[in-house]
């Protein structure tokens, strides 16, 4: 496998100031991801999640002036594919297309490390969050019963 570092940081729009950039996340993110996570999400991930995986070359930020969004994939359990295990762009920042940019580092970034395939798991009741999925060439693979405490997951994979 190559080190995230193999992959440069690099700006994401060149309209846009320098200190704009998709970098792997640093311990001193974790609040502003957090801020992210409880404004996303029903049942948020606690801090110490997003502390157990500062390691993960695949968890990355999307920074301008601030944290704006984060994305977490890792590799599943078979070893073969990638997983999403999250994405968030905070509530101020939607539809700019900060989750598209991270999603394509994630793509690039499992790329590099020889995956051919990433999967996800999106609340059944998602459809927002599906949709994105799609027009971003994911295809549903399966559905699990119960998977969140109030919803079902549709599972979600795409070939790269």
């Amino acid at each position: 496998m190559y080190p995230i570092n193999s992959k440069p940081h690099r700006s994401v729009n060149s309209n846009k100031s320098n200190d704009t950039m998709i970098r792997r996340a640093v311990i001193s993110d974790i609040s502003e991801i957090v801020e992210i996570e409880n404004c996303s999400f029903n049942v948020p991930w606690p801090d110490f999640l997003f502390k157990a995986h500062l390691n993960n070359p695949g968890f990355l930020v999307y920074v301008e002036g601030g944290v704006l969004g984060y994305a977490i994939v890792s590799v599943c359990d078979d070893k073969r594919k990638a997983h999403l295990q999250s994405i968030a762009v905070h509530r101020d920042h939607l539809r700019q297309g900060i989750a598209s940019k991270l999603l394509e580092w994630c793509i690039d970034l499992v790329k590099l490390y020889g995956f051919n395939k990433i999967m996800l798991e999106v609340r059944e009741m998602n459809i927002a969050g599906q949709l994105f999925y799609f027009k971003n060439g994911f295809r549903v693979e399966g559905k699990i019963e119960r998977y969140y405490f109030d919803d079902n997951a549709i599972v979600m994979g795409r070939d790269i």
